[in-house]
């Protein structure tokens, strides 16, 4: 049985009877196998146990040891109580370790933070190296995995962190959401353990064998460039006013059991690579504080299209220098208080804007002469119902915000820019209309040889068609045709939410260009 087919059946069999839990079973899976401890923080009665009594039966005569911690616990009650008769007949400090931590293969410890400091040295040495320090002996621990739990985060400044920088995987659990799930689990009448079939569970050697195939698997280098992103990322919102730069802190060692955690996700689903299908798992692993999981999960998020939108940033910039410098002769010719009338006249005073994206739209002339070509200038834009268009005006020194927006309903504010023939709103160009049969000398600027015709737009517009859409659409492909293992739901509605939001970055772009290039 391949890896993935073995995965797969067993989590199937450990999920049943389980209410939306079935993704916290298989992330404490792939912790177990990637041999890394996981962190479940949520509030009583949520199935945090039955996770770590579930997660047992993935190996063949596997062993739970569960333990409630309080501040009176004593590494007696966690690793064994000491040895009396080897300490009175052979003078000998050891413990008893059978039954507890030391001989177990899954260690559920409850309310983690309330271990004393004494258990938690041990428990550092067990997490990081898996041996146990029993007297003058020293112990491999057998243990796949430790599963604490927790309904709040360790404190500050109490000696956690190191504790806590331990657990790779943190995951958030909460009651059932759905009602319809919930009526099911109110309804079930017998909760029994279930019989997973020996040809599914995990032996020892295919343990081993498997740590072994798992450090082969290939990273490739557009994961280390996502990689990049997120980092970046970090290192942008630790800039920001009021942050605690050890909110997005993330060790080198933290980053290496990431990406180890990724490999295992991949080998687990039957491949010799990392995919991008396997990033998203850093959503439930990068976040140290409770309110910066909607950071973390948004810089993740964004960085699997990053290579696209930076791409996007660059095509908007080559635009916007395109129109600057296509206006520049204009500017020397003539001053930019006095533009003389070539643009069709709508209601006596407004110029209207050529393809606007929502439909008919107004700009007021006398406006016009207040926005500048070489920085962005306020305005508005709001409905007007009786002219049936959108109207947009500047604001400028001696003009009143409510004088301009009147009563109209619908208003927002944007940013202008003057461009050759019509205007920049919000980064993108418009033309304006003009009289039919009209010329403008300088329509015929790039004839010169001094300005060459450009094809930057096309340039854009076929980067655009050719590379950009193409790679979205393989991304998008990708996480669509998803069999990964360790996605949930809800990762996948939101992994598609970010592909979604560079579709439309792609699309604001292409309509640059393609307003710039009647431009230009």
């Amino acid at each position: 049985m391949t890896p993935d087919n073995q995965i797969k059946l067993l989590l199937k069999t450990l999920s049943q009877g389980v209410f939306e839990k079935e993704h916290i079973i298989a992330m404490a899976l792939l912790s177990a196998i990637a041999g890394e401890s996981i962190f479940l923080l949520g509030p009583p009665g949520t199935a945090k146990s039955l996770v770590a009594r579930r997660l047992k039966l993935a190996f063949k005569d596997g062993v739970a040891f569960e333990y409630l911690m309080s501040r009176f616990s004593t590494p007696d009650e966690i690793f064994g109580p000491v040895s009396i008769s080897l300490l009175k007949n052979e003078d000998r400090y050891e413990r008893v370790v059978d039954g507890f931590l030391p001989t177990s293969t899954i260690v559920f410890l409850d309310e983690i933070w309330k271990a004393s400091p004494s258990i938690q040295n041990s428990l550092l040495t067990a997490i990081n190296e898996r041996i146990f320090q029993n007297g003058r002996s020293t112990i491999s621990l057998p243990m796949k995995a430790l599963i604490a739990a927790s309904n709040e985060l360790p404190a500050e400044d109490e000696g956690l962190e190191a504790l806590w920088d331990r657990f790779l995987v943190r995951m958030v659990l909460n009651c059932i959401q759905s009602e319809a799930t919930f009526y099911k689990m109110v309804r079930q009448q017998y909760f029994s353990t279930p019989e997973v079939d020996e040809d599914c569970q995990i032996t020892e050697e295919q343990y081993h064998v498997w740590q072994m195939e798992i450090g082969k698997v290939d990273i490739p280098d557009e994961i280390c460039a996502v990689l990049t992103a997120i980092r970046k990322g970090f290192k942008k919102e630790t800039k920001k006013e009021e942050i605690n730069e050890m909110d997005y802190y993330i060790s080198d060692r933290r980053w290496k059991k990431c990406v180890h955690l990724m490999q295992a996700s991949a080998f687990l689903n039957g491949r010799k690579h990392i995919d991008m299908t396997d990033l998203p798992i850093l959503m439930h692993c990068l976040w140290n504080k409770a309110e910066t999981i909607p950071t973390v999960i948004d810089v993740v998020g964004k960085s699997l299209t990053a290579h696209i939108d930076n791409k996007l940033a660059k095509l908007e910039k080559d635009i916007e220098q395109a129109l600057k410098k296509a206006y520049e002769p204009e500017k020397k010719e003539q001053n930019t208080r006095n533009v003389p009338e070539t643009f069709s006249l709508t209601h006596f005073f407004y110029y209207t804007l050529r393809n606007y994206k929502d439909g008919k739209c107004l700009f007021y002339k006398v406006d016009y002469n207040h926005v500048s070509v070489d920085k962005a200038t306020d305005g508005i834009i709001y409905r007007d119902e009786e002219k049936r268009a959108w109207m947009i005006h500047a604001i400028y020194t001696g003009t009143l915000f409510d004088y301009k927006v009147k009563n109209q309903a619908m208003v927002k504010k944007v940013k202008l820019q003057k461009c050759k023939g019509g205007i920049i709103i919000d980064g993108t160009p418009y033309g304006f209309e003009r009289p039919l049969g009209s010329t403008n000398p300088s329509d015929s600027l790039f004839d010169s040889e001094d300005f060459p015709e450009p094809n930057i737009t096309d340039s854009v517009m076929e980067i655009i068609d050719k590379t950009l859409r193409t790679q979205l659409n393989q991304l998008q492909e990708l996480f669509a045709k998803s069999k990964n293992l360790f996605l949930s739901d809800n990762d996948l509605k939101v992994t598609k939410k970010y592909l979604t939001q560079c579709g439309k970055h792609i699309e604001e772009v292409y309509v640059k260009a393609q307003n710039a290039q009647k431009l230009l």
